[in-house]
């Protein structure tokens, strides 16, 4: 195995294992809102894609965050969604006007989940 080639290898595990915690965590937390059921994430090109299963809704929703940037100051965290589109327009729109550009802060809690997303 080339070192190239495992450095892939091991970013997909990170990954595989980020989307895992961040799934289990969601889902915990929001059960009475539907669950998350697939979730990916791609540290190197800074993406993430997301199913839900929303209570009320048919159909699963997708979102897919084309850009994020992460910054840490001391104990705070940030995550700024830069890019993103859901299968649903009017959840797209919503996105635009309450989430994309604004920072979001992490829970101290989920700090440690942070560590793997840079």
């Amino acid at each position: 195995m080339t070192t190239g080639t495992l450095h892939t290898f091991l970013r997909g595990s990170k990954d595989a294992a980020l989307a895992l915690a961040v799934r289990t965590f969601v889902n915990t937390r929001f059960s009475r809102i539907g669950q998350m059921t697939e979730l990916s994430v791609d540290t190197k090109r800074r993406t993430i894609r997301v199913w839900l299963a929303l209570k009320g809704e048919d159909e699963p929703i997708a979102i897919h965050v084309k850009k994020y940037s992460l910054e840490r100051r001391s104990t705070r965290a940030t995550l700024t969604i830069e890019d993103a589109v859901a299968s649903r327009e009017w959840l797209t729109e919503a996105m635009k006007e309450f989430v994309i550009g604004r920072r979001l802060i992490i829970p101290e809690r989920a700090a440690a989940i942070l560590k793997l997303l840079t």
